[in-house]
């Protein structure tokens, strides 16, 4: 790799059930129903308002049998305002474009291209995007190719945080949503520490266990935050190499033999990828940094086409919004 590289500082059939969320307004507990914890039960559903989900409560993947898979929202950067004193991202164009290409016709989405927009123009698209009636997508993809530092992402004008714009989506505020994936995905720095590497040796095999809870009876109340998958290129405070993260989702959402696997299993190829398979001329190297609150797996099953008529690509939107 080059140091020219561096750096940007099995589905079950849905089954439908209900959730239930506080509302908007409730901020203290002295005005919320005191229910029970442990007897909460089908009377209480009554003091809130009703929201449902795709899936029962015990299945243990997503329901992406939707008429649509959703909408992908990619906010692509190049070019900044001088104040900021930062360098033009450049050599990313054309993993834009395949990223888009197989986002529209591996993964089936509606790609959405937004390049060099300011924050107001990005906040515009996200809080539209948030209100939205997503009732017939499987779920909602968003991707930020950017500079970043300190775990915030620049606009063309200006930098801002991710996490209130991510909280638009949360069951409360975007209830078509409750209970399907929203994955966002960061190609940024997130600082300037770089990754030097660590040279192990070989070992032996290791076991590897696991163990699942199972969860209260019908009726159950989801968390505001849950259903999320934040996947950014590096971890907190060190920088990221423009091109590897992405490079490597590429490769793995494009591969026959990952389509197999759910999504979370995906990205954890996509570490590995990015951990062992790249390296700086200096010896740097890099992983990418995945915060999941997903409570299922996601499987990207094919769409049935329908008949008679003509096969559409998916469309690609480009919206150059120049101000």
């Amino acid at each position: 790799m080059s140091s020219d590289d561096f750096v940007d500082a099995q589905p079950v059939p849905p089954v439908e059930a209900s959730i239930v969320s506080q509302t908007d307004n409730e901020t203290s507990s002295a005005t919320r129903p005191q229910h029970s914890r442990t007897n909460f039960s089908s009377q209480d559903c009554v003091d809130y308002p009703i929201i449902t989900v795709p899936v029962n409560k015990d299945t243990q993947c997503y329901n992406m049998h939707h008429k649509r898979r959703g909408d992908a929202y990619i906010f692509h950067h190049t070019e900044f305002d001088s104040n900021l004193v930062l360098g033009e991202r450049k050599d990313d164009k054309d993993l834009l474009q395949k990223l888009s290409d197989i986002l529209t016709d591996r993964l089936e989405f509606n790609v959405k291209v937004f390049k060099d927009l300011k924050y107001k123009k990005i906040e515009e698209e996200i809080k539209k995007a948030a209100h939205e009636n997503h009732k017939n997508s499987d779920c909602i993809l968003f991707v930020f190719m950017t500079h970043g530092y300190n775990d915030k992402l620049y606009a063309r004008n200006t930098h801002y945080t991710l996490d209130p714009l991510r909280s638009l989506f949360t069951s409360e505020k975007c209830r078509t949503l409750a209970g399907k994936p929203k994955i966002f995905i960061i190609q940024a720095c997130r600082g300037s520490l770089v990754d030097e590497g660590t040279l192990i040796p070989l070992c032996p095999n290791r076991r590897i266990s696991s163990s699942a809870m199972d969860g209260p009876s019908i009726p159950y109340k989801l968390s505001t935050h849950a259903d999320f998958l934040i996947a950014y290129a590096t971890v907190s405070n060190y920088a990221a190499y423009r091109t590897w993260f992405l490079q490597a989702l590429c490769k793995v959402l494009d591969s026959e033999e990952n389509q197999k696997d759910d999504f979370l299993s995906m990205m954890t190829t996509v570490q590995r990828e990015v951990a062992i398979s790249f390296e700086s001329e200096l010896g740097d190297k890099q992983i990418p940094s995945l915060t999941s609150l997903l409570t299922r797996k996601i499987y990207f099953t094919q769409k049935e086409k329908p008949r008679n008529t003509l096969t559409n690509r998916m469309s690609c939107i480009n919206s150059n919004i120049s101000e």
